[in-house]
């Protein structure tokens, strides 16, 4: 295969990334060397320097002095139709998940704004949890949260409650049945703070997940914002035909 489309590294860069995420590697693999990958693609050693270098600070690969360059780990796929904690997609793909919890508080429903808190389904007067998490990918930010959570289905939540998987907290601490939950996703630019939290530049694209999850009976359980890496994570989901049996109306991804 040759490359003839300009600039020639960003082309590059796009096809390696796609063989690191396809089956035929796994984290600590080692990758093509670049002299391989300059003859099989027809580009110049300095292209591909270029394109691999990106690959390294995305934190897909990593180079060891006289050895080559490794698989570090593999983008993050959400299934849009599945029930999977952050911290399990980090084990399926052999990378280490940890959690920053940067706030956490409780809060009154007249501090938040109102499609949050017609979202819960509450009042003025009510109480929720508030919560800010970065979580990472072996140390590497990516993904960055706010949280408002029903204090009512979840009662006496502390904030070390909440510095690993909260879905295994709320099905294994509190016994909650998880409905699933309605989100939308949509493509923005990171602003200054998030983009230093995340490490990335200021204005790179990113992913925002906005949802609302409900817990068994369709009771609001949280809702959130969830700010992706755009170098992190692909999303893929499954269209049902007009006239399938179900469809995907309610659905969770993350960990949250």
């Amino acid at each position: 295969m040759k490359i003839v489309k300009e600039p020639m590294y960003q082309q590059l860069t796009g096809i390696l990334r796609e063989m690191i995420q396809g089956d035929k590697y796994q984290t600590g693999d080692k990758f093509l060397t670049e002299g391989e990958i300059s003859s099989r693609f027809e580009v110049s050693r300095n292209t591909v320097n270029k394109a691999m270098t990106a690959l390294v600070s995305e934190g897909l690969l990593e180079f060891r002095k006289g050895l080559g360059s490794y698989i570090r780990t593999k983008h993050s796929q959400y299934d849009l139709h599945s029930l999977i904690s952050f911290t399990k997609m980090a084990e399926s793909m052999g990378a280490k998940a940890t959690t920053k919890v940067l706030q956490f508080k409780k809060i009154k429903g007249k501090d938040l704004d109102d499609q949050i808190l017609t979202s819960l389904q509450g009042d003025k007067k009510t109480d929720f949890y508030y919560m800010r998490r970065l979580r990472l990918l072996n140390d590497r930010p990516s993904i960055l949260e706010e949280r408002f959570v029903s204090t009512e289905l979840t009662p006496a939540l502390k904030k070390n409650d909440v510095a690993g998987s909260i879905i295994s907290l709320w099905t294994e601490k509190y016994k909650l049945s998880l409905a699933g939950a309605d989100q939308t996703l949509s493509a923005v630019l990171a602003g200054k703070e998030e983009a230093e939290l995340l490490r990335m530049e200021e204005g790179e694209p990113a992913m925002l997940r906005e949802s609302t999850g409900f817990a068994e009976g369709n009771k609001p359980l949280w809702y959130e914002r969830t700010l992706f890496n755009g170098n992190d994570y692909v999303f893929r989901f499954r269209v049902e035909s007009m006239n399938a049996a179900h469809t995907a109306k309610s659905v969770f991804v993350g960990d949250n």
